[in-house]
């Protein structure tokens, strides 16, 4: 829900926080971690921000996402936007049945440096050579 309230056109900005739970997952089971980028998809809408922060609250609240957006014509239609996937992938060598926070941060490190290093490399081939993946 974070990461709908962030959504600028002309930033690309992953929001995770301090969860690992993916991660622990992963771990324990030795699992490939594809991750991936869509580039455009934040300039298709354009989200109305709320200065006093009352729709994320509200959305946290309900779990559920309470947002107004807008595209072409101000209208809930999104713009037409060319729309190009880059992805990365991780294989994990070996189970971990416990694995540590240390662990586990050095594994999200991993994975996500590599999806940030995946997108400096396409950004110009897909048409975004001034954008830089933030990942918080």
């Amino acid at each position: 829900i974070l990461g709908a309230f962030r959504c600028q056109p002309g930033v690309d900005e992953l929001v995770i926080g301090k969860r690992r739970g993916l991660m622990r997952i992963c771990a324990e089971e030795g699992a490939t971690v594809f991750t991936g980028w869509f580039f455009g998809t934040t300039d298709m809408l354009t989200v109305v921000q709320d200065p006093f922060g009352i729709m994320e609250t509200v959305s946290r609240k309900l779990q559920a996402g309470m947002l107004l957006c807008y595209g072409r014509w101000y209208l809930p239609i999104p713009r037409r936007i060319a729309v190009t996937l880059s992805y990365d992938f991780y294989q994990i060598k070996e189970k971990n049945a416990s694995p540590t926070q240390e662990e586990l941060n050095k594994l999200h490190d991993e994975v996500y440096g590599g999806l940030k290093r995946v997108h400096e490399k396409h950004k110009i081939y897909a048409g975004y050579p001034d954008r830089t993946l933030i990942v918080t």
